[in-house]
């Protein structure tokens, strides 16, 4: 790997974190286990305290490195900051930038790519899922035909996070048989996405943490290895959710947020009377916290259940 120790993924969130993990993997290699891990977005710590922590080494770390999603959300007086540090940057404090889109000549992207470590990650949009699909099925010796291809990206098709954990499901569901068909899919996301999390959600609209913590334990009560999958489920949910309601704030009338969302007509009504119970702030809120718990869980960093509890303390306030 260089060691010029600056990063910046353009993609997916889902591909961007598969990156991350790859270059996380290395740095690890090069430097130890249990490199100190920093997890921010863009404008939620100054970036002149990002710059005083890089500038020093946690006591006893080789190195440490600070993942800052959103980058581009950076002010132009952010930038100006970054464009100083990278001359010269700390050797061994890495930052890895994440973001769905940056300009082309963007300050961000200059010293990133003349060191190479600018990722393209984003393929075209609609072969991203269907790609993504079949790779982790080759990995589970699985197969899918083209109708439930079709069926499974118009239900989950935006969410590679959602998609990972349903695959492994639906993967177990046809036991020893190698196709997964449009049949399997219509009789496994029915109960996966409408029933399996929505009293969850419901919970969390009405702000009732008892409750909540209640569905929690039910869902969990045949074993702690559901967390992944209801973590990718509420991720898919509250993502809806959060770009709907920036959807809401530009204008786009509600029958065609239904139509890009490809909302469930029997459902309709109950996302949006649930979509205001949340404010934007609490939203971005709820969705960080599940994409440090996905986090946590896949690398081993999180037992379950208990990082799950505070989760849903902090995401009902009551920390």
């Amino acid at each position: 790997m260089a060691r010029f120790p600056f990063f910046v993924l353009i993609g997916d969130s889902f591909l961007c974190e598969e990156k991350r993990k790859e270059i996380l993997h290395l740095l690890e290699q090069e430097f130890g286990p249990d490199l100190p891990l920093t997890l921010s977005r863009a404008g939620e710590t100054p970036v002149a305290q990002l710059l005083s922590d890089a500038r020093t080494l946690p006591f006893l770390a080789a190195a440490q490195v600070f993942c800052v999603r959103d980058a581009g959300e950076f002010t132009k007086s952010d930038l100006e900051l970054w464009k100083t540090y990278l001359t010269p940057p700390a050797p061994r404090s890495f930052f890895i930038f994440e973001a769905e889109s940056l300009e082309k000549g963007h300050p961000l992207l200059a010293s990133a790519e003349k060191e190479r470590q600018v990722f393209f990650l984003r393929g075209e949009q609609d072969r991203l899922a269907s790609d993504f699909i079949r790779r982790k099925l080759r990995l589970l010796k699985k197969r899918i035909s083209p109708e439930a291809l079709g069926l499974l990206e118009s239900r989950v098709g935006d969410s590679l996070i959602f998609l990972d954990s349903i695959l492994e499901r639906l993967a177990l569901s046809v036991g020893e048989k190698e196709e997964i068909d449009r049949e399997a899919v219509e009789n496994f996301d029915e109960e996966l996405v409408e029933r399996e999390g929505e009293d969850l959600i419901q919970a969390l609209a009405e702000k009732n943490l008892s409750r909540a913590l209640e569905v929690l334990y039910r869902l969990l009560e045949t074993s702690d290895d559901e967390l992944p999958s209801l973590v990718g489920l509420l991720h898919w949910q509250f993502k809806r959710f959060w770009q709907a309601k920036k959807w809401l704030g530009q204008g786009v009338p509600e029958r065609e947020i239904v139509t890009r969302l490809k909302l469930w007509p029997s459902r309709v009504g109950l996302f949006f009377k649930q979509l205001t119970r949340f404010s934007l702030k609490e939203l971005e809120q709820i969705i960080e916290g599940l994409f440090v718990l996905d986090w946590q869980l896949k690398t081993g960093r999180a037992g379950g259940r208990y990082e799950m509890e505070a989760w849903l303390v902090t995401s009902l306030g009551r920390a």
